[in-house]
């Protein structure tokens, strides 16, 4: 109920003072499952009245929060400044004075991160990435808990701190450490995190013939099960690294082709997968009829590459 909502958002900078580190914690956590007016979650009911709340709302009760956090965080406990990270990255709230304020927590006692769990190591590894936080000394802490507690993840932490340390460019030596888990953990990974796993090596630019020969045959076997945007992160890691296994690609675009039908792939998922097949000069008749309508949508073409336009017959008004 919108109403609701925005009473209890009132109530927050009044009773703000006599909140401990952990129920700011819960508050956030709170904040960040509140969806937005025009969040596809903000309608519900017989009625479908909305129920989500504009974003000014939210961000004047987070800035009370960031007031209150050089209060609370020095008491807090590790658990909760990873939950309080992680609903920052979660709402996109990326005041530096509070992040600031945050790692400093983090960083004043050395003896947190050894003792940190596996499940919070990957999301303050996650929150740091979605947040770029690329302060040196956090870096440099993770990773050197990234290296160490490796064997330690499970299947999904491990997928969440490869995507992780892709996006903070963590290096060769961690994908090294973090690849000689892959094996250990193939027969349990879903489709999705087989997805996730061939993403994080090609947005790393990490090259490694021994992972995607590794992934290739359960990618083939789950492909039916892929969601669009998972097929098309699948494609591309492939095509980054120019391998274009028929054995794979042929179940991925057959799956890829039955969600064009049902018309449930984006116009950002079917792009990446058209650039895709241009940087291997992979032609699919699906993609191409797909490509038809953006074309005529867009008919600038400029977010096609030239590789793109010549295995598709394209050609750019420039």
């Amino acid at each position: 109920d919108t109403e609701l909502l925005q009473s209890l958002l009132l109530q927050v900078p009044r009773r703000l003072a006599r909140c401990s580190g952990k129920d700011v914690a819960v508050l956030l956590n709170a904040l960040a499952q509140i969806p937005g007016p025009d969040d596809p979650a903000a309608t519900t009911g017989a009625g479908l009245r909305p129920r989500g709340v504009a974003r000014e709302d939210v961000q004047r009760a987070l800035d009370a929060v960031a007031l209150r956090l050089p209060d609370v965080l020095p008491s807090s406990d590790l658990l909760t400044l990873t939950l309080v990270l992680n609903a920052f990255a979660q709402l996109q709230f990326t005041q530096k004075d509070a992040l600031d304020l945050l790692v400093e927590e983090l960083l004043g006692d050395e003896s947190r991160f050894q003792h940190m769990t596996p499940r919070q190591l990957a999301m303050v590894l996650n929150a740091a990435a979605r947040l770029q936080l690329y302060e040196p000394r956090l870096l440099e802490a993770l990773l050197a808990q990234v290296r160490a507690r490796a064997r330690s993840f499970d299947a999904q932490g491990l997928c969440v701190v490869a995507n992780a340390c892709a996006k903070l460019q963590l290096g060769v030596e961690t994908f090294q450490v973090l690849y000689t888990q892959v094996p250990r953990h193939l027969a349990r990974l879903t489709g999705r995190q087989l997805a996730m796993l061939c993403h994080a090596w090609a947005k790393a630019h990490q090259h490694n013939d021994d992972l995607f020969s590794l992934l290739a045959l359960p990618l083939a076997q789950r492909a039916s099960g892929l969601a669009p945007h998972e097929v098309a992160i699948v494609i591309y890691g492939y095509a980054h690294f120019k391998k274009v296994p028929p054995e794979l690609f042929g179940p991925l675009l057959e799956r890829f082709g039955t969600h064009i039908d049902a018309e449930a792939v984006s116009v950002a998922d079917l792009l990446m997968v058209v650039n895709a097949l241009g940087r291997v000069g992979h032609h699919d008749s699906q993609v191409a009829q797909a490509l038809e309508g953006y074309v005529r949508r867009e008919p600038s073409l400029r977010n096609l590459s030239p590789q793109a336009l010549a295995t598709f017959g394209l050609t750019s008004p420039s």
